[in-house]
């Protein structure tokens, strides 16, 4: 029961931490539209790929929640199928640099340039798989859309690992000097 709990709240903190992102980032780089689907810089994309590396399958879940709660139009097929693209890809980045980088499930021993790596390949597989669907799904007649979508979801997703390490190190310092004079 506890595990369950558990795994609820991890998934409506990652829906609310997409939802919020979301719409910060909407607002804040609302210049940088290139369609209403595709941004020149999206900050979601990071939640996304944070979500994986923290929550695994419960944070693609709360991607997919967050995802179907922010799309502008009525629930469809279209939607459902947009918001599972959103969801899995960033799992699907994860899995192929795990095998190709030989790096546990737990992340131990993941350096720089792997996570610069995870942030290409993550912000590439969503770029990808969403073109071909908006394509597939006639809303566009070509493929333009990759290049801005993945330079949109690269530059989110190198801004939100840059704010996490700052964030990170600024915990590390805060704890160390309060520690350090204890001792």
């Amino acid at each position: 029961m506890k595990i369950i709990k558990s795994t609820i709240i991890d998934i409506l903190l990652v829906a609310l931490a997409w939802i919020l992102f979301y719409r910060f980032s909407l607002w804040l780089f609302a210049y940088f539209e290139y369609n209403p689907h595709v941004n020149w810089v999206f900050l979601p994309a990071g939640i996304r790929m944070l979500a994986v590396f923290i929550f695994g399958w419960a944070g693609v879940l709360g991607l997919f929640i967050g995802s179907v709660i922010t799309n502008e139009e009525e629930l469809s097929g279209y939607v459902i199928y947009l918001s599972m693209i959103s969801a899995i890809s960033p799992m699907v980045a994860k899995r192929a640099c795990n095998w190709w980088f030989n790096i546990p499930v737990t992340l131990q021993g993941l350096r720089g340039k792997q996570l610069l790596a995870f942030a290409v390949i993550g912000a590439l597989t969503n770029a990808l798989f969403s073109n071909l669907f908006f394509y597939f799904a006639n809303e566009t007649n070509s493929l333009k859309g990759i290049i801005p979508m993945f330079v949109g979801d690269l530059l989110g997703t190198l801004f939100i690992f840059y704010l996490v390490v700052k964030i990170l190190q600024l915990i590390f310092l805060i704890h160390k000097k309060i520690i350090s004079p204890i001792l």
